[in-house]
């Protein structure tokens, strides 16, 4: 009577004839009843289990569920109806396995952590890849799915961020806010969001936000629109404010100076104001250093324009326009002379006297009582000159000729001292000039040695 070969599930394979074997169902070989030498095959079947078929090619008419060890690449397999799936194994141990395949698990059972092996090969310690969790015990970090309790016994359930067993951060879903009881270290009033722990702070680049300073962020300057403010602003750095498309404006701070700079090469700096209804220049600085206004002065502290003062001029309309410091006399420059500078003589010009130098110490002035023209030198009347001669005044004296003057003559007026001792005579014989010094008029015969003309007499004191 031939076998019926059937699986666990009670599905039939197939049949056995008495005095046969089959080897077409399985990976073994099946012996029928009353087949001779059954033992060797059996024997054979019970190695086959022992080792898990195992070989480097798969085993022939597998079933759901077998094992084979692939030995070519150290693998265990199990067949799933349809492919051999490589089962992995799973060591847990406090250093990582040593001989290992790729899917083999380790459990580090120092640090609570779950590694799979990459498969690496040969093997190499690096090719365990952390599956979790990411942190070895007593070092949690990371993100933490929590449970907590608010102050009216409600659940909320947050994610917390945590580094090193630290709660640095919860993660509300909520839409209002609530208060963990019992409280949490740095944590007070969760609101809807992140909530970071007291002292610490998120770094990096933010894509947007909603509050800037406890201000939300519409309340904050952008840079690419026109915005109004109604704050101050300050800026604590001497380099300022750079203005225009071509940083043409910079306002900023050297040394003390405040500066207002036109950066732009042949530019002007312009100042306006809408004092009637249209914005109008009134003053501006030139690329080439000249200051213009446009207007005329109309307050004490109004600035003159050039035109202002050509016209004031040019109309001799300067009374009350200005008032000039009175120069020091004998002061010589082109400073306008005030009219106390020359009505007191301090410029050195009067209707009847010219100076030189300080007032009274060189001048000439003309007495119009004698009349007479009168030089002081020094303070001192030296000349007098009127109607009736050059009169020399305080010791003064007229240039002498040296006494051997042989020269034939000039202009120069000889004085008493020159004729007295003079030793040249002009003309010569009868027509042979004389001197005559004494207390009384030459007198012929008397005391007069002979007179022609040209002949001078000068009279002494007896």
């Amino acid at each position: 009577m031939s076998y019926t070969i059937t699986r666990t599930n009670g599905t039939v394979l197939g049949t056995i004839a008495d005095g046969t074997y089959d080897n077409s169902h399985t990976s073994l070989t099946l012996v029928g009843r009353n087949y001779s030498n059954y033992g060797q095959i059996m024997t054979n079947n019970l190695v086959r289990l022992v080792e898990n078929s195992s070989y480097n090619i798969s085993p022939s008419f597998p079933l759901s569920g077998q094992l084979w060890w692939d030995s070519g690449n150290n693998y265990l397999k199990v067949y799933t109806g349809t492919f051999w799936k490589i089962v992995s194994s799973c060591t847990s141990q406090a250093s990582a396995p040593s001989t290992t395949v790729a899917g083999d698990l380790w459990w580090d059972s120092t640090n609570q952590q779950l590694y799979v092996y990459n498969g690496t090969s040969p093997y190499s310690a690096a090719g365990w890849i952390l599956v979790g969790p990411g942190y070895p015990t007593g070092h949690k970090t990371g993100a933490i799915v929590e449970a907590i309790i608010d102050t009216i016994g409600a659940t909320h359930y947050v994610t917390s961020l945590y580094a090193d067993e630290t709660r640095i951060a919860i993660i509300s879903k909520e839409t209002t806010t609530w208060t963990p009881y019992p409280s949490l270290a740095g944590f007070g009033d969760i609101q809807p969001g992140m909530n970071m722990a007291s002292g610490d702070t998120v770094w990096g680049t933010a894509n947007n936000a909603s509050y800037l300073g406890a201000q939300p962020a519409a309340n904050y300057f952008r840079n690419n629109i026109n915005n109004t403010g109604t704050g101050t602003l300050t800026l604590t750095n001497d380099s300022g404010i750079t203005v225009g498309a071509g940083n043409d404006l910079t306002l900023s701070i050297n040394s003390i100076d405040a500066q207002i700079i036109n950066n732009t090469n042949g530019g002007n700096l312009a100042l306006y104001a809408n004092g009637t209804g249209t914005l109008t220049r009134y003053l501006t600085i030139t690329a080439g250093g000249n200051v213009e206004v446009a207007a005329n002065p109309v307050s004490t502290l109004g600035v003159a324009t050039k035109q202002y003062v050509d016209n004031s001029f040019i109309n001799a309309n300067l009374w009350g326009v200005s008032t000039a410091i009175t120069a020091q006399a004998g002061t010589s420059n082109t400073m306008i002379a005030t009219t106390e500078f020359v009505a007191t003589g301090l410029s050195g010009i009067f209707k009847y006297k010219i100076y030189s130098g300080s007032v009274g110490t060189n001048h000439m002035w003309i007495d119009s009582t004698i009349p007479a023209a009168n030089l002081v030198i020094g303070s001192q009347l030296i000349m007098q000159a009127s109607s009736t001669g050059v009169d020399l005044k305080s010791g003064a004296t007229a240039v002498t000729m040296p006494q051997t003057y042989t020269g034939a003559g000039n202009a120069t007026i000889a004085t008493t001292q020159y004729v007295k001792t003079a030793q040249q005579w002009w003309g010569t014989g009868a027509n042979a000039s004389a001197k005559f010094v004494s207390t009384q008029a030459p007198s012929a015969g008397i005391n007069d040695g002979g007179s022609n003309n040209g002949d001078f007499w000068f009279q002494i004191a007896s």
